[in-house]
């Protein structure tokens, strides 16, 4: 059953059409995400570290792929609890790369609709060396993750996110 979630919460942004330079369109969070992440304290614009690939968490440069990624936190974010695992899509297609997480599993295996992007540093979107069609290096195997109130499209400061 577990995984059923999950797979479907993949799902979710299999669909999501790419502008030109290959990444994904604006989108809007997954139903009753946004409800849900207020219920744990966290706003647009709120972020903790992740490991971008659950199963590669030495640190160091990682070569991602076009596709499903689980990623995982380690501490707290507001009141959701640390190692936290996080399930999206990503893009390599554009400038950037692009993370998408649309469902998070709690500690306790409950499942729940999240709506965050990954990015370094202040900006959203992971800078990268091109790689393989389908594939980019990116210098780090850790990220941030930032709470969305939608998915945006290009690269927007973290900053930005905060404003009303």
């Amino acid at each position: 059953m577990l995984r059923a979630w999950a797979f479907l919460a993949l799902c979710v942004g299999c669909g999501v059409p790419l502008r030109p330079d290959g990444s994904p369109v604006e989108e809007k969070c997954p139903d009753r995400a946004r409800e849900t992440m207020e219920s744990f304290g966290l706003r647009p614009g709120d972020h903790e570290t992740i490991y971008i690939d659950v199963n590669r968490q030495e640190r160091g440069p990682l070569v991602v792929y076009d596709g499903p990624i689980e990623s995982v936190t380690w501490e707290p974010m507001k009141n959701l609890p640390g190692n936290v695992r996080l399930y999206g899509r990503i893009w390599t297609g554009g400038p950037r790369v692009v993370i998408r997480y649309y469902s998070a599993r709690l500690p306790d295996g409950k499942v729940i609709p999240f709506c965050a992007m990954a990015a370094y540093g202040t900006g959203l979107g992971i800078p990268k060396t091109p790689g393989r069609p389908g594939s980019a290096a990116v210098e780090s195997s850790l990220a941030f993750v930032s709470v969305m109130d939608r998915f945006r499209a290009g690269p927007v400061p973290l900053w930005d996110l905060r404003q009303p």
